[in-house]
């Protein structure tokens, strides 16, 4: 399964894309893309992981970590990642209660849209 990272910026947001499986080496590379974002002054991050297939252990340390620095600087978090394999590891550790989970992106800018207001 080949790795992929990529951002883009919309809406006032990067939602940076992961496919493939996500192991020691990619989360090294999320955890600087996402520093760098932070400190180039955005605070508003979503993963779209509807790509990923296998995600290790080390890497979601690293999504952790990533939350944590991001709600100090007060800024926002989101995954999007629909049902299958790696849905199952978040469930299992129930992290769908401290980050907001969405099934997909068209999911998450509807939620983004309530919350301004604008359905």
């Amino acid at each position: 399964m080949n790795f992929y990272l990529r951002n883009k910026n919309e809406k006032g947001y990067t939602i940076i894309y992961i496919g493939g499986s996500l192991g020691y080496d990619g989360a090294c590379k999320l955890n600087e893309l996402v520093n760098n974002e932070l400190n180039s002054g955005v605070n508003k991050i979503v993963l779209n992981l509807e790509d990923l297939k296998l995600i290790a252990s080390y890497a979601l340390s690293v999504i952790l970590k990533i939350s944590y620095n991001i709600k100090k600087k007060n800024g926002y978090f989101a995954i999007i990642c629909p049902e299958g394999n790696v849905w199952d590891v978040f469930y299992v550790l129930e992290l769908y209660k401290v980050i907001p989970f969405f099934e997909s992106e068209e999911k998450f800018w509807e939620n983004e849209k309530k919350q301004q207001g604008l359905s």
